[in-house]
């Protein structure tokens, strides 16, 4: 009899558990297919191997993990607490804590080893789409094959017997502080009915706004404050950080309640359906879950924060190598060009020589540059510059410059804007001030000769004057001055590079190789954060339409009295709609808010276009958010259907 009622309330509870067996399925599918890209050798050798980073997966594993561990932990207790009085039946029936932990560790078990066997199985068909879709991103030509690894099974399956006996240790010490009394009055103080909103409710309300607020404004000067201070970056970054975060557990525990019930006054007492099913109900429950609300807000800002700076550079790759690789290959003397020239010829290949001269000369500094360590002398930087009858293309009148080579980060210690005068200060007092007339962020000199900073073109006249006033530092320094490359106009290729690639060879550099070590390094981090950054989303977003189960149930005989007040269905999601929006759109809406400052901040170190890759990742990953809030409808919508 006792083995029957245990079955039938599993098999019960079974269809609650479907999303959660689901997202467990595939968060073991993830790791274990994570670990066989680790553990294959051929994609080792081909990826990692040439890149330097194979630790990356090894990371990722372990980051997977982490996410893994917290989900099911925290998935498990929003269970175990909706079962509360299943659990307090048991022990009325005469069944002892040790039993009553028997059967939720039966129930643990078959879900959880369940669920590992079936992840391992995805894992493994899934694997080699995404090994596809790695050597995709990451540009590399290579034959994909399936491949198993009882190593992965062996260590997949020594990860969840320790998530296993952590659940166990979880439900044990519950079961032991849990009395029988309050297991029965577990859910009886609800969360809908809160402490009126007074004065404290506002004045903390504010706080929290004004904490995010405050925190934003600091992240964006940031990286200026710190060209005045450099001590100060890490504790500024720990301030933000604080006021972040701690900011946005204020705002759902009070900010919200505030805001929601200043919306509930604008109606005068003229509240409808939808009112209460929304607003009013939102209101006190985002206070009780501030906490869990305020890990998933801070979960989706770290992920939505991360995959966008990795897309970023991903995305930027190819114009920031025409910033710093303006040409197919670059050597070191002119007879080493020569050497190339003769080599490739013989082999049928036909190159573009490229020849050329430049100076390097001091310029006065700007009145808004930043000067770091506040020198009491003003710094002046040597820029190179370049005469416009040596590049073609340039056309420059005696009294302008075109800049060229202009990064964003650069702006943290030049600034170059249209209209902007530049005075090149020479010998013997020597000054020579030009006018921007344009700017753009291709360059024409590789960035080892420019040393990462922008190259001036001006007139060949000018040109004239400033070798004529050169600082006899800068004529006597070991700075490059000329230019040495080709380009294949036919296009290059891995053949040619193979052709020039030999250690007995002279030195040289190749846009190609460049842009492939580029590409794998920052395809594989897009992927890696894009694989973890989804793992997060799965998990944050199952927390939350567990949540909603949770209420849902609670609130079933609330919906019964609506149908019987003559409410409709379609009255009641309605309003359901609107709670799930502003559930699900708050803690979205406030990640992104976090998410759009955080990389604001800094997204020039990692590439020179923002808002493109990051839309895309936003839009993606709002997409992907906005389905749970969806399947949490559909489960009202059948507790609605079935009130009545």
């Amino acid at each position: 009899m006792l083995n029957s009622l245990i079955i039938k309330n599993f098999l019960r509870n079974i269809k609650n558990y479907a999303l959660y067996i689901f997202a467990l399925i595939f968060s073991v599918s993830l790791f274990f297919s994570l670990l066989l890209l680790t553990l294959d050798e051929n994609v080792s050798d081909e990826i990692t191997g040439n890149s330097g980073l194979s630790s990356l997966f090894s990371v990722g594993a372990i980051v997977m993990v982490v996410i893994i561990s917290l989900f099911v932990m925290f998935a498990n207790m929003i269970f175990i607490k909706r079962r509360h009085r299943e659990i307090a039946l048991y022990q009325l029936i005469g069944m002892s804590r040790r039993k009553v932990f028997g059967v939720l560790a039966l129930e643990n078990f078959i879900i959880y080893f369940g669920s590992l066997v079936g992840g391992i199985a995805l894992g493994f068909l899934i694997s080699r789409l995404l090994m596809m879709a790695l050597l995709k991103i990451m540009r590399v030509d290579m034959l994909v094959s399936m491949s198993f690894s009882f190593t992965a099974v062996w260590i997949t399956a020594l990860v969840f017997i320790v998530v296993f006996i952590i659940l166990m240790i979880q439900n044990y010490v519950f079961l032991r502080n849990a009395s029988l009394i309050r297991l029965l009055n577990l859910n009886k103080t609800s969360e809908s009915v809160g402490k009126p909103v007074g004065i404290g409710t506002i004045i903390m309300g504010i706080i929290g706004l004004a904490m995010i607020g405050y925190g934003y404004y600091m992240s964006s000067n940031l990286f200026e404050s710190a060209m005045d201070n450099p001590v100060m970056l890490p504790v500024n970054m720990m301030l933000i950080l604080f006021l972040t975060i701690a900011g946005t557990y204020i705002t759902f525990k009070y900010s919200v309640t505030f805001l929601l019930n200043l919306v509930r006054r604008s109606k005068n007492g003229h509240v409808n359906v939808n009112d209460v099913l929304s607003v009013t109900s939102v209101m006190f429950k985002m206070r009780s879950n501030a906490f869990l609300l305020t890990v998933i807000t801070v979960i989706t800002a770290i992920s939505i924060t991360a995959m966008s700076l990795s897309y970023i550079s991903y995305y930027s790759t190819e114009k920031m190598l025409d910033s710093t690789d303006p040409y197919d290959y670059i050597v070191y003397s002119e007879e080493d060009l020569d050497f190339y020239d003769e080599l490739l010829n013989d082999e049928g290949v036909a190159i573009e020589r490229i020849e050329k001269s430049f100076i390097h000369f001091p310029i006065a500094p700007k009145e808004d540059d930043e000067d770091p360590g506040d020198a009491e002398e003003p710094l002046n930087y040597s820029l190179v510059v370049a005469s416009d009858n040596e590049f073609e293309g340039f056309d420059v009148n005696e009294n302008e410059t075109h800049v060229t080579g202009d990064l964003a980060i650069l702006d943290l210690f030049m600034n170059f804007e249209k209209g902007d005068q530049v005075t090149f200060t020479g010998d013997d007092d020597f000054r020579r001030t030009v006018e921007v007339t344009a700017i753009d962020d291709g360059a024409i000199l590789p960035s080892h000769v420019s040393f990462g900073l922008p190259t001036v073109i001006v007139d060949e006249t000018v040109y004239r004057q400033l070798m004529e006033n050169q600082h006899e530092s800068e004529t006597m320094s070991d700075a490059p001055t000329n230019l040495y490359a080709f380009n294949i106009p036919g296009g290059d290729s891995d053949e040619i590079y193979e052709m020039m690639d030999d250690e007995s060879n002279p030195a040289f550099e190749s846009r190609l190789q460049s842009y492939n070590e580029a590409v794998q390094m920052t395809g594989m981090l897009t992927f890696i954060i894009g694989f973890l950054g989804f793992a997060f989303l799965l998990t944050s977003g199952c927390i939350l339409y567990f949540k909603q189960i949770d209420e849902c149930e609670n609130e079933k005989g609330s919906y019964s009295v609506l149908r019987k007040l003559g409410f409709s269905e379609g009255e009641i999601l309605r309003g359901l709609g609107l709670k799930m929006l502003i559930t699900f759109g708050i803690p979205l809406i406030i990640g992104l808010l976090h998410t759009y400052f955080a990389v604001q901040s800094g997204w020039f170190i990692f590439g020179i276009e923002m808002w493109t890759p990051m839309l895309i990742v936003v839009g993606a990953y709002t997409v992907l958010y906005s389905i749970f809030a969806l399947i949490s409808l559909g489960y009202y919508k059948k507790v609605v259907k079935a009130s009545i």
